[in-house]
This record gives C-alpha cells, sequence and structure tokens, in this order.
C-alpha cells in the first residue's frame, strides 16, 4: 500500500498550540517533509475551498519558504516568508515562470529537475541528496540570496506538481565571513604581539605557535609545532612546573585564585641560543579545539628584572656613596635580629658615625669638595669590614655599619679603632677649585649597641646606638663608646628630649607666644613670634634650652618652618577680626640661610597662608648672614621679589661683627637693639653704642626697635630718642594671641594714657 501524507497534517504538527507530546519545537517544515521523503512518503495537497483557505494560512505561519510550481515551472502558490524572501507582492508572481528568479546560469538545471519529475508522472521515490539543490537567488531589488531548495513531487488536487522547500543560507555565509574574518584577526593579532603564544593540547605537545616565539626563544615556529612544550625549558625547571601547569590546564580562570594559582608565574625558560632567560608565563582558559587545548603567553622578562634590579638598588642605596640607604638599613636589621631570635648564642653589633668637621670642609671648600669626602669616607668604611658586615649612609654625614656576627663586644671595638684610624688619615680633595689637591682631615664619633644585648628591636638597636655616638660627642669627639645604660644615662635624657623636641610638632607640646611691638605714641604696630615648648610630663621647657639643642641636631629647621607657618595662619586671623594693620616678625635660623630650598619654602608657606608679604618681617642674626653675607644677600633679594612687601630685620645688632660695608649691601629694613644694651643703659659705654646704632639706622634709612623695655625709665629714654618702635614686659610680656588683641583695643586710649604716666600696661 503507497504510504502518504497530507502537508497540511505536517504543518499543524508544527503549530506550538496543536504540537504533539513528542514535538520538536526546532523542527522546521523543511526538516519534516525531508523525514517523510526520505522514508518513501508522497506528499499531497487536498485544494479544497476549505482546505485551500486552510492551507494559506498554516503556509504563512512557516519561516521557510515553501513555494508549489507546476512541472514546467509555473508558480502556482507560495508563503509569506517566499515573497518576503524576494521582496515581491503575492500578486505579481502567481502564474509567472519561477525561472526567472534565478540567474540565467542555474535556469538550465532547475528545468532539467522539473523534466525528470515530470517524466515519473508523480510515482513515488525516497528523496536522495539529488533533490536538494544549492543555488543563487535574485532579489526584487537585485541582490543576490544563497539558498539550498528541496525539490520533491507532489500531487496538489490530484494534479503532480513540484513542492520547493527553500532555507536561506545567506545568514550561514556571513557567519562563515565573520568566523574566517575573525580567524583572520585572531592570525593578525597573533603575529603582531612580540610575545610567545602557544596552543597545546591534553599531552602538553604543541599545536600551534605565532612568530613571537622566534623574538623569545630564538625556535622558528616550524621547528616548535607537534614538540612536546618541555623543550622550552631546563628539565629541572620543567619537572619543578609540570604538575602545577596541568592545574592550568584543567581550571579555568574564574577558579585559579581560589585554589591558589597564581595570574603569572614567572620561571626560568630554555632559549635556542642564549642559554636560560626569565620568562614571565600566562594562560587563556582551556578550549575545545579538535579536544581540549589551552593557550599560554609567554614573555621574555630579561630587561624588565635588569631595571628591577637598577629600581631596587636605586630605592634601598645611596645615590652618591653607592652605599646602603635607611630602608635597607631596616630590612637587613629585620633579618639579623630574626636570626637572632633563633640562635641565642648569636651576637651583632650597630655602630652610629658621625664625621668630626665635615659641616667646615662643605661651608669653607663647597659642596662638591664635601661630597668628594663622603665619596671617600664610604670607600673607606667599606675597606674596614668583612663580607659579612655592612654600611649605609642615612644622609649628611651619618654613616651606620652593621656587624653580621661578632663573639663579644670586644669585636666591635676592634672595627671601630680601625674605622677612626682609617677615616682619620688626610684626605687629598680633587674636585674643581683653588683647593684642589689640598689636605682635609675629619674625625669620626661612633656609637655601638651591642645586639641582641641592647637592642633586641630595631627600634631599640638605632636608638642605643645613636646614644652612644652622642656621647662620643659630647667627651669631646673622634672616638667611640659602647652603649652601657648606666655610663649614658645622661646621654639617654638628653637623646630622648631631641626626640621628644623632634615629636613636638605633631604632638601639640609646641606653641606660639606673642610679644606685643608698639611705637612711642605707644599704638600696637606688630608683635614678635615666640617659640614655646612643653613637654609631656607637663615642664615648660625655656627657649634658652631647646633652641640651642635644636640648632645643634638640625631640628631648628623644622621647627622655624612650623612657628613661620602658624604665625602668618595666626596674624591673618587677627587682620581678619579688625587689625589688618598690625605684622608678625618671626625669627629664622642662620640653619635656615644654608638651606637651599629656603627661597621656595618661606614663599610657599606665605602664600598659602593668604597672609600679605608686608604684614611680615623676617629676623635674622648678624652672625647668620655674615657668615656667607653674598648668600644671603642673594636669597634675601629673591625673597623680596617673590613677596613684594615683605622686610627683613637685624636680631641682636651690636653684639656680632657685621662689616658696615656689608651692612650698607644687605637688603635689611630694620635694625633690633640687642637686649643687653637696654638691660644695661646706666653703663655709659653702653648708652654710647645704643646711639650710635640709632644714628647709623637712621643714615641708612632703617627703622630700629628696642627690645627688653623693662622700666619706664628705658621707655622714655628710647621714646624720646624717636626709636622707631619697642617691646618688652613693661609693655605685656609674652602672651597668647587674645591679650594681643585686646591691647589693640585699647592702645587708641587706656594704652596712650598709662605710657604717658609711665606705668606698664600689662605684667
Amino acid at each position: 500500500m503507497e504510504k502518504s501524507v497530507e502537508v497540511q497534517s505536517i504543518l499543524k504538527s508544527l503549530e506550538p498550540e496543536d504540537a504533539a507530546p513528542d514535538a520538536r519545537p526546532d523542527d522546521s517544515i523543511f526538516t519534516q517533509l525531508l523525514e517523510r521523503l526520505v522514508q518513501g512518503y508522497s506528499l499531497r495537497i487536498e485544494t479544497g475551498a476549505e482546505e485551500s483557505d486552510s492551507l494559506e494560512i498554516l503556509l504563512d505561519g512557516v519561516s521557510d519558504s515553501v513555494l508549489i510550481v507546476s512541472p514546467a515551472g509555473s508558480i502556482l502558490n507560495a508563503n509569506h516568508a517566499f515573497y518576503r524572501t524576494f521582496g515581491y507582492d503575492r500578486e505579481e508572481l502567481l502564474g509567472t515562470e519561477m525561472f526567472a528568479l534565478l540567474p540565467q546560469g542555474q535556469q538550465a538545471q532547475f528545468r532539467q529537475k522539473f523534466a525528470d519529475f515530470e517524466a515519473r508522472e508523480g510515482e513515488r521515490h525516497a528523496a536522495s541528496s539529488d533533490d536538494i539543490l544549492a543555488f543563487r537567488g535574485l532579489r526584487r531589488d537585485g541582490t543576490i540570496l544563497t539558498l539550498d531548495c528541496l525539490l520533491s513531487s507532489i500531487h496538489c488536487s490530484g494534479r503532480p506538481a513540484v513542492l520547493m522547500l527553500i532555507r536561506d543560507l545567506s545568514f550561514d555565509h556571513a557567519l562563515f565571513e565573520q568566523l574566517k574574518e575573525t580567524k583572520d584577526h585572531y592570525v593578525a593579532l597573533s603575529e603582531t604581539i612580540t610575545e610567545a603564544i602557544f596552543r597545546l593540547d591534553e599531552d602538553f605537545r604543541i599545536i600551534f605557535a605565532n612568530s613571537g616565539v622566534k623574538n623569545t626563544f630564538g625556535f622558528e615556529r616550524e621547528e616548535l609545532v607537534n614538540e612536546p612544550f618541555r623543550i622550552l625549558f631546563p628539565p629541572e625547571v620543567f619537572a619543578q612546573h609540570e604538575e602545577e601547569f596541568k592545574k592550568y590546564f584543567v581550571v579555568d580562570d574564574a577558579d585559579r585564585l581560589s585554589l591558589g594559582l597564581k595570574r603569572t608565574l614567572e620561571v626560568l625558560g630554555a632559549t635556542k641560543n642564549r642559554g636560560v632567560a626569565p620568562m614571565e608565563m600566562s594562560f587563556g582558559n582551556s578550549k575545545e579545539y579538535k579536544g581540549r587545548t589551552l593557550t599560554c603567553v609567554i614573555r621574555d622578562i630579561t630587561q624588565r628584572k635588569t631595571l628591577e634590579r637598577r629600581l631596587r638598588h636605586l630605592a634601598y642605596h645611596d645615590k652618591l656613596t653607592g652605599l646602603g640607604n635607611r630602608d635597607l638599613f631596616n630590612e637587613d636589621m629585620k633579618v639579623l635580629l630574626g636570626e637572632a631570635r633563633e640562635d641565642p648564642a648569636w651576637k651583632g653589633a650597630v655602630l652610629f658615625l658621625d664625621l668630626d668637621g665635615f659641616k667646615r670642609v662643605n661651608d669653607t671648600l663647597g659642596h662638591s669638595a664635601g661630597d668628594e669626602l663622603l665619596i671617600e669616607t664610604a670607600r673607606r668604611l667599606r675597606v674596614c669590614l668583612r663580607d659579612r658586615d655592612s654600611a649605609y649612609r642615612f644622609g649628611g654625614d651619618e654613616f651606620v655599619v652593621v656587624l653580621g656576627g661578632v663573639r663579644e663586644s670586644g669585636d666591635a671595638t676592634i672595627v671601630a679603632e680601625r674605622i677612626l684610624s682609617t677615616v682619620g688619615n688626610p684626605y687629598i680633595l680633587r674636585s674643581k677649585g683653588k683647593n684642589a689637591g689640598g689636605k682635609v682631615n675629619v674625625g669620626v664619633s661612633i656609637g655601638i649597641a651591642v645586639i641582641p644585648e641592647f637592642g633586641a628591636t630595631l627600634e631599640e638597636a638605632t636608638r642605643n646606638a645613636d646614644i652612644a655616638m652622642y656621647c662620643s660627642k659630647e667627651a669631646g669627639k673622634n672616638r667611640y663608646t659602647l652603649y652601657d645604660p648606666v655610663i649614658t644615662a645622661k646621654a639617654t635624657e638628653h637623646w630622648n628630649t631631641e626626640q621628644e623636641l623632634a615629636a613636638s610638632m605633631t604632638s601639640g607640646g609646641l606653641s606660639l607666644a606673642y610679644q606685643p611691638i608698639v611705637g612711642p605714641d605707644g599704638r600696637v604696630r606688630g608683635m614678635e613670634a615666640l617659640l614655646r615648648w612643653k613637654r609631656s610630663d607637663g615642664r615648660n621647657v625655656p627657649p634658652g634650652e631647646f633652641i640651642p639643642l635644636a640648632e645643634a641636631n638640625g631640628t631648628i629647621i623644622a621647627l622655624g618652618e612650623w612657628a613661620l607657618r602658624k604665625a602668618c595662619y595666626d596674624t591673618r586671623r587677627l587682620h581678619s577680626r579688625g587689625y589688618p594693620d598690625l605684622f608678625v616678625s618671626v625669627n629664622l635660623s642662620g640653619r635656615h640661610f644654608d638651606q637651599p630650598t629656603l627661597v621656595p619654602t618661606l614663599a610657599d608657606i606665605v602664600r598659602r597662608s593668604g597672609l600679605p608679604p608686608g604684614a611680615l618681617c623676617i629676623e635674622v642674626t648678624e652672625t647668620a648672614v655674615m657668615k656667607n653675607t653674598q648668600d644671603a644677600i642673594e636669597k634675601i633679594k629673591e625673597i623680596k621679589r617673590l613677596l613684594p612687601g615683605i622686610r627683613f630685620m637685624i636680631d641682636d645688632f651690636g653684639t656680632g661683627y657685621s662689616s658696615l660695608a656689608y651692612l650698607s649691601r644687605l637688603p635689611v629694613d630694620a635694625l633690633k637693639i640687642d637686649i643687653s644694651f637696654v638691660t644695661n643703659l646706666e653703663d655709659p659705654q653702653n648708652e654710647k653704642i645704643v646711639n650710635a646704632i640709632l644714628h647709623l639706622a637712621r643714615s641708612l634709612q632703617l627703622d630700629t626697635i628696642a627690645e627688653g623695655i623693662e622700666t619706664r625709665t628705658q621707655w622714655q629714654y628710647f621714646a624720646k630718642r624717636k626709636c622707631g618702635a619697642m617691646q618688652g614686659y613693661y609693655i605685656l610680656k609674652p602672651s597668647g594671641l587674645g591679650m594681643v588683641a585686646a591691647l589693640a583695643e585699647r592702645q587708641s586710649g587706656v594704652l596712650r594714657r598709662t605710657v604717658s604716666a609711665g606705668e606698664p600696661a600689662e605684667g
């Protein structure tokens, strides 16, 4: 019995709402009919009036193009998908020949196929691959479509016809082109990258290599494809990492970190001609490509490692001398202290060194001579040490030596004596200048702390060696001192004071007191900022104690900048409260003038504070400006250029060794008569000096200020001689900013009458 099936029944089976329980939702009319034809079914379409309407509805619900033609090629019916694909309306094609939709070269193929169907007169046969034709169709707008077509004879209302089921392959072709383009891009990208790119199979055999392998390993890509991955590494290196490599093959990137796998690996690779070289490897995710594969990128990091070593050397070594710096000292000490904890019998020593007389060389012969001396000192230190010992430079003329292992403290003193002897030999300076070739002698003060006995921690070892070095300085310099808690008790206290003073700027121990500066009429013209320090135990330390200490250890630089910054901000606050004419004077140490950054630092502080430069007066001593007069003149001029209106005053004038010739050249604005002359004004000789200073100031058109005014007599004396301004306890002792503001408020009446009566206004 002949097997047949209605096309309508197949179409209905594809409708989702009517689909049979075993129907596959992704089946198309193309595959459904192909299955029937392969099974030998013949197809028929009933086209009565009701069936015809039903067929139209069913065909238009199918996504594939369906075309029914006569054996001669005339179009009998088609679905909406067909017309949409070719761009025609239904009325335009019904009754026309379908050959018009084909390029000239493909029409004969279809004519022959239709003739074969007509010759068989619709007899049943199983479909074969010959019944599927690939062809190119012509859209109405002239564009070309890539299609394939399933041809089948069919009975349509009892008459033979041909059913054409057409699929648009343009998307498949575009996808093919896209994949081809992606492949081309991948190849181009892999060839552009200089790093080596490999694809590995499950046996860790190389199945792909880009041309970057030539740059990285020296091999041609053809030399590596189908070779084992292990040939790129020294045998012992690959053996060490083989199991780890396999983990990257199995574990993809998302899970690697959680399993302890790194993003990249650094290993030694084996190059073709250069031997071993450091390599960095990174792995992609494994993919299914002719079996499971893993992509690996390898880059030669020889240059990077060299640069890292250089950067590490720069980061951990002093640029001038090549010795280790403080950071390297800290790292090395952690290692040594760790050894001390593991081995109770282990001993070491830290030696702190400070050159005696270096500042004199630097100031008199210049920085180039000072640098040459430091370089030579570093060389001499290396000569005195064993291989296990290390030398460091902390900055300036401070050096540190660490002895990596000593049997007893006496071993450390032997090294110290050797250093004293070696550094004590004359230095022949060859730097350019008039002193080139001259001999220079310096000494060295050394402090020794044996570890772990007097240095179980980094901080303790550093502190104790520093204290011992301070003792050497106090004892006359050019000697060594072993740290001992009993012997160095006084030095320890002194050292602790220095450390607390250095920390006081952030701990809140520092403050400023202000003493008013008034004119002969009693009106407040300004105020002097005076530094005050209260220690953590509550004791107020007199300036006469901590200022010399700060001068000696260099802390005065930071203290002076702190005082200048706070004084500027405080004075700006007074201006905002209605006293815009008040100025503030701030003392700068001679060591500030030694700093090459003085000018930009001072300018930055004033600008950031918002205080007008005309409201600031800088006080410097005669000693500070006369030590290097020309340099002081240049710096003062530059500051005045950057901060127009700022003034400079010579403090303690009359006690130094100033030259009138230099004084006339100094771009200063005022002289402050030293307090010793004011206090001893009854001495005729002092009175003569005071009058000479007043006359000198008027001759040079400089303002004058007398400090230390404590009595009515002193006030009247300087007021009568038209001294520009005065300050002292008679007016107001150094007080808080609020007291100065209160005095300024009363100056218009009460202060003037008080001063005229010869009574102190405050205190």
